[in-house]
């Protein structure tokens, strides 16, 4: 199956860099945006959270976000499904400004994925819940890196390593009802359910960053909640 260069949203509106921007050094603290073309405003940010670079390298990415630390959101009325703010026109223009909640995140991504994996540290061991985030593959900019969300997800509970092991899909009624709407056509949910599909298998298999080591990736005993930088919401011209 070929990796989709675009999600329900059109193709992720920013272009890569010339040059491009090279990893970021463990330690480094960054933002990650999800960003798509809005009806109301053109290329804009839709989401983003804040975290702190634990890898990166031309192989894999790995950030953690901990509890504290700042996240901001699309402000709007929700007329979406669920009360989600996903439908056309909801976006005011303005960000609700929040902080992240819970444990602290660690999410990898392999380059040119159209995925990420995400674990969760409660500061002691990894709680059971896995997260397969379908997204364009990230890139890297001079602030953190840019993706596009792509609303299905996979979820995962328990231990891969022993039979207690549950895997399941999320967020297909949202899909749907992207196509419903006119916002995805038919032919880019169908891809995107594809790679959904193939995500299932890799948390069922256990293979991939499902199977990996994570020791050297458990979220140090320091590590502090940052806050946006400067003009995180501004997309390059």
């Amino acid at each position: 199956m070929a990796t989709p260069t675009t999600g329900p949203f059109g193709v992720l509106p920013t272009a890569p860099y010339d040059p491009p921007v090279p990893p970021h050094a463990a330690g480094t603290d960054v933002v990650q945006r999800s960003v798509r073309d809005f009806p109301e405003t053109g290329p804009a940010v839709g989401f983003a959270v804040a975290g702190t670079v634990l890898h990166d390298s031309e192989d894999l990415i790995v950030m953690m976000t901990v509890p504290g630390s700042e996240m901001a959101g699309r402000g709007g009325p929700r007329s979406g499904p669920n009360g989600r703010l996903v439908a056309p026109g909801d976006w005011d223009g303005s960000y609700e400004l929040s902080a992240w909640r819970g444990s602290t995140v660690v999410r990898a991504h392999r380059p040119g994925e159209p995925w990420s994996i995400w674990r969760w540290h409660d500061g002691t061991d990894w709680t059971p819940r896995w997260y397969g985030n379908l997204e364009a593959p990230w890139r890297r900019t001079p602030l953190g890196y840019d993706m596009q969300d792509w609303a299905l997800d996979v979820v995962a509970e328990g231990d891969p390593a022993t039979d207690d092991w549950r895997v399941a899909m999320k967020d297909e009624d949202e899909l749907a009802w992207f196509v419903d709407n006119g916002t995805a056509t038919r032919e880019i949910a169908e891809r995107i359910t594809e790679v959904g599909a193939t995500v299932r298998g890799i948390f069922e298999r256990r293979e991939g960053l499902v199977g990996a080591d994570w020791g050297a990736f458990v979220p140090p005993d320091d590590a502090g909640l940052v806050t946006f930088p400067e003009g995180w919401q501004e997309l390059r011209p």
